[in-house]
């Protein structure tokens, strides 16, 4: 939001980012998760105020649905309704990240932050949708293939996305992964970590439209010296997801609203808001280096046994 005028000797927002951490609910085996394994964990507030002079007058209210339910990280002044919405107020002053701005602080220039978990009943605030799914989901072998298919869906327009996957660097003793192949680069040699759009400068702009969906697919090569091993652990992580959509947003817009007001009423103008999802999962499948499949004997096999 631009605001139409201002005194350029007054405070204002210089950037407003709100994000929203997802995760999943448990960490139970799956083969496939499905969004709806995904809460929201963490609100993160951040905020660049440039043309300051003084800030001890100023207070940060947040607003949320009143059946909101907020575990705080920083003890607000306080936390009440207001006709339907719960409101958190803060001393600006308080949330001033200090230790950072003693080494380099810039004149009428500093920023804040606020931290905030989320606990049941969770609202819906996802504007994407991720769906992983492991093919198979029980494998044997010492040299196995996995199959990861992730599918992403927008919710609503989402300027940018940025995707991450990531095999485990020490999956245990005598067990070793590395991703062979993706459906959205070619791979030279085995890797550890991929990423869409591609990791390079200019950075690609990778964008969706509301109700658009996108799908990618890796292979996990895992591969097993069972000389090595000193323990047996069936349910393996086979690939971490990391999924992050920015967009643009508002002061007043989801999933709270937040303003900065002095002790006249009047607000500090924010220039720009920025909305900001991480959606963090872990794949997981259950992973033997030894079958336990009874072979059928041969006729030489019967025929030794007999003699």
């Amino acid at each position: 939001m631009q605001p139409a005028s201002r005194d350029q000797s007054d405070p204002a927002v210089e950037y407003l980012l709100k994000e929203v951490s997802f995760s999943t609910c448990d960490n139970r085996f799956f083969g496939e998760l499905e969004k709806e394994m995904l809460v929201p964990n963490n609100i993160n507030i951040f905020g660049r105020i440039t043309g300051a002079t003084d800030l001890k007058d100023y207070r940060v209210r947040v607003k949320f649905l009143q059946d909101t339910a907020v575990g705080y990280i920083r003890q607000p002044l306080s936390d009440t309704i207001e006709e339907t919405r719960k409101v958190l107020t803060y001393k600006l002053e308080d949330l001033i990240n200090y230790d950072d701005y003693w080494w380099l602080p810039l004149k009428g220039e500093t920023v804040f932050r606020i931290q905030l978990n989320l606990l049941p009943p969770f609202p819906r605030l996802a504007p994407i949708g991720l769906d992983v799914a492991c093919r198979p989901d029980v494998v044997v072998g010492l040299d196995a293939d996995v199959s990861t298919l992730v599918r992403l869906e927008a919710f609503e327009d989402i300027d940018y996305v940025s995707l991450a996957l990531t095999a485990p660097s020490h999956a245990g003793p005598g067990v070793s992964m590395a991703i062979t192949d993706y459906s959205d680069d070619s791979l030279d040699k085995p890797t550890l970590a991929v990423s869409s759009p591609r990791k390079e400068f200019p950075y690609p702009r990778l964008s969706l439209l509301r109700g658009q969906t996108v799908e990618y697919k890796a292979k996990t090569r895992i591969t097993s010296d069972p000389s090595k091993m000193n323990f047996l652990r069936c349910q393996q992580d086979v690939m971490s997801v990391k999924l992050l959509a920015l967009s643009g947003s508002s002061p007043t817009s989801a999933p709270c609203a937040v303003s900065i007001v002095n002790d006249q009423g009047r607000e500090m103008p924010v220039e720009k808001t920025v909305r900001s999802t991480v959606l963090q999962v872990n794949a997981q499948i259950m992973y033997s280096p030894y079958s336990i499949r009874k072979e059928t004997p041969t006729i030489a096999t019967v025929a030794a046994i007999t003699q």
